[in-house]
């Protein structure tokens, strides 16, 4: 019995020093992906401000385009629009970011600062292709989470969804990995 409580309790410490637990951002602009119940690799987009993930064409926005982050070295992740959409729009070099939990809205965002009173645009992490947020605790979290909008196949991307009751919502994790082939998440919503 004490041998197999010592192989369990040493689980932990061989998983810990796993490489696969070793933070790695990407090195080259990248995309970021929602896997979750019915959302197949979602690409995450914005307008500009809000952050969404779906095909940005389906929407009748002009400002609506895939993004495309780069990490800074305050890890924080810069956005620009994906130049190989089919417009063009205004917007560049925003920072993503998330609410904190004092705030009503849990809609992710983007900002032209890496701070902006309830949101924090800092503390982001990669392990693996997976990201995740690191809380000023210095926890790591994923609480991200999608409510479907009123166009199909259009998701809101959300943060901290421990008090919002929503129907539909869908949790989700966010990778720099697309779907190893093209998914259709338009009628998933």
């Amino acid at each position: 019995m004490r041998l197999l409580q010592s192989l369990i309790l040493g689980i932990p410490v061989v998983v810990a020093g796993s490489p696969v637990l070793v933070e790695r951002a990407p090195t080259a602009p990248f995309g970021l992906f929602a896997y979750g119940e019915g959302i197949g690799g979602a690409p995450v987009f914005t307008t500009g401000d809000g952050a969404y993930i779906g095909t940005a064409t389906h929407t009748d926005d002009s400002e609506a385009a895939q993004v495309e982050f780069i990490t800074a070295t305050d890890s924080s992740l810069l956005a620009n629009p994906n130049v190989t959409a089919a417009n063009e729009p205004t917007w560049s070099n925003l920072t993503f970011n998330v609410p904190d939990n004092t705030t009503s809205s849990h809609q992710v965002g983007f900002t032209n600062t890496t701070t902006d009173g309830k949101r924090s645009g800092f503390g982001f992490v990669f392990y693996g292709e997976f990201l995740l947020h690191k809380s000023v605790e210095g926890d790591l979290e994923s609480m991200w989470y999608a409510v479907p909008s009123d166009q199909d196949g259009i998701w809101s991307l959300n943060w901290n969804s421990t008090d919002d009751d929503t129907e539909g919502k869908v949790l989700v994790t966010l990778k720099a990995t697309p779907p190893s082939k093209e998914v259709d998440n338009e009628n998933k919503a």
